[in-house]
Parts: C-alpha cells; structure tokens; sequence
C-alpha cells in the first residue's frame, strides 16, 4: 500500500494540495498580527533546520546537482510565496487561491518552451476544463480588483514556472535536497527585511509559526515526488485541488460563504485533474 502511495503521481499531489490547503490556512490566521517577512523568514529557517538532520542521516548530499537551476527554483518560489502571502491576507482566501491556481497556464506555456515536453490534444482540453473552472470560481464580474488579487496573479505567473523547474531537477535530485535549496533561498532573501522589521512573536504565535514550517515541508516534499510521475501541466492541475480543501476550510473556520459557482467550479478542476493522471498513465503504457 506505502509503495503505490509513493508511486501514484494522484494521490501524491492531492496529499500536496491538502496540506498545502492547511498552511493557507494557518497564513490566513497568522497574517493579521504577524508580518509577511516574519512569516516567511521563520517558515524558511525552520524548513531548513528540519531538513539539515534528514539530509545527513540519509547521507544525502548537500549541493545537490543542477546548483543554478536550484537557485533559480528557490528565488521563482520565494517570490511566488511572498506574493501569494499578501493576497491572502488582502483578499479572502478563497479569491486568493483562485488567482494562484491560473498557473496550470503558465506552467503549460514554461513546459513548452523550456523542457519541449508535447501536449496531446486531449491533455490540452482537460488542462483548459481546469482553466475554465478556474474562470467559474473567480466570477470576475462579482468584484472590483484590487493589489491583492494582482499580487494573487503574479503568485500564479511565479508558481507555474516552480512546477517546471521542479519536474526538471526531479532528474537528477530528490525532493528533500530540492525544499533545502528553496529554504536555503528563501531565508537569505527574507532575512534583511526581517530584521528592518524585527518583532518577537509570542509563544502562540512561534508554535503556529513551527507548525506551518512542518506542514509546508511535507506539501513540498509530496509535490516534489508527485512530479517523478507526472508531467508538469498534468500535476499543476491536480494540485488545483487545493481550492477545494482551502474553501471548505474558509467555510468552517473563517464562515465563508461558497456560491453554487464554487462547486461547479471545484468539480471541473478535480474532474480535469483526474483526467489528465489517467490519461497520462494511458500514454506512459503504450508508449513503453
């Protein structure tokens, strides 16, 4: 059972998008009282002093390979979190993980033109099923745009080219050594506006601080796995599954209320995302 768990591109990625679904949450509730650079600074630092001990229990080598294509995925996915951070705690967190989740489109545009990996026209329709139900939960005529949902969007743009980059060092690197160099990247980009803007979190706020550190660190650990069997399009539109679990959350926890475009939409981004896990397993047999 651990062994197809370990091996199935689906539900590594639903496991992913849950947990990841989980420190939004946690980002949600810690945004007001706890700056975006604080938060960062210790989600990074705290990251990378879980992972120092796996690494070198497992003997693991610490410069990994493809060092420049490793930092480049640390800087790509700090921005990326930095924005997705203030539109979280600008808009409500369903309307942030909305814009964040356009990057299927910009990891199909990356996949294209940086690793010339195919798209089969039937991947393309159910990646654009995804799109639209994307489209569907945003309502664009329900709101006016603010900062917020730029910083959403440009999260997107950043977080599509992350998954490209990850499938790519996927190669020749492990998940643990990928988060470490993100970590790693992170904490020096985040450190000096952390200490212009230095406050001492209280002991609530550390502990809450702890746990989003170990709960992104097992998202980004399934998500890095999930991408040795999954094309990059293929596994962003999985991950769009954490709308779904980011919104029931909104609903429990912060009493959002979920329109009846919510669930149409949610079903035709997990519907699409299945899809392409089948079709792609599909594809991988008879070419094989």
């Amino acid at each position: 059972m651990v062994k197809i768990l370990l091996t199935s591109g689906l539900m590594l990625m639903i496991l992913s998008a849950f947990f990841f679904a989980i420190s939004d949450v946690l980002v949600k509730i810690m945004s007001p009282s706890i700056g975006m650079f604080q938060i960062s600074f210790f989600r990074f630092l705290l990251g990378g002093l879980i992972l120092w001990p796996l690494l070198v229990l497992g003997r693991s080598s610490h410069k990994g390979k493809s060092t420049r294509v490793l930092v480049l995925r640390g800087l790509v996915g700090t921005l990326a979190f930095f924005c997705l951070i203030k539109s979280i705690a600008m808009i409500p967190l369903s309307n942030a993980m909305v814009l964040l989740y356009t990057f299927p489109l910009f990891a199909t545009v990356f996949s294209f033109l940086l690793m010339k990996e195919p798209l089969r026209k039937l991947e393309m329709m159910l990646i654009i099923v995804g799109l639209i139900g994307i489209y569907i939960l945003l309502n664009p005529s329900a709101h006016t745009y603010t900062v917020g949902h730029l910083f959403g969007l440009l999260a997107g743009g950043c977080a599509g080219l992350v998954m490209v980059l990850t499938r790519k060092l996927r190669k020749t690197n492990g998940p643990l050594i990928i988060y470490f160099y993100f970590c790693m990247v992170g904490g020096i980009a985040s450190f000096p506006f952390f200490i212009v803007r230095l406050t001492i979190p209280s002991l609530e706020q550390f502990s809450l601080l702890v746990v989003l550190a170990v709960v992104f660190l097992i998202a980004q650990i399934l998500m890095s796995q999930g991408f040795k069997f999954c094309k990059a399009p293929e596994g962003s539109v999985i991950l769009m599954s954490e709308i779904v679990f980011a919104g029931i959350a909104g609903v429990v926890i912060f009493n959002d209320s979920l329109s009846p475009s919510f669930w149409v939409g949610a079903s035709l981004i997990v519907g699409s995302g299945v899809g392409l896990n089948l079709t792609n397993r599909k594809n991988r047999s008879s070419d094989a």
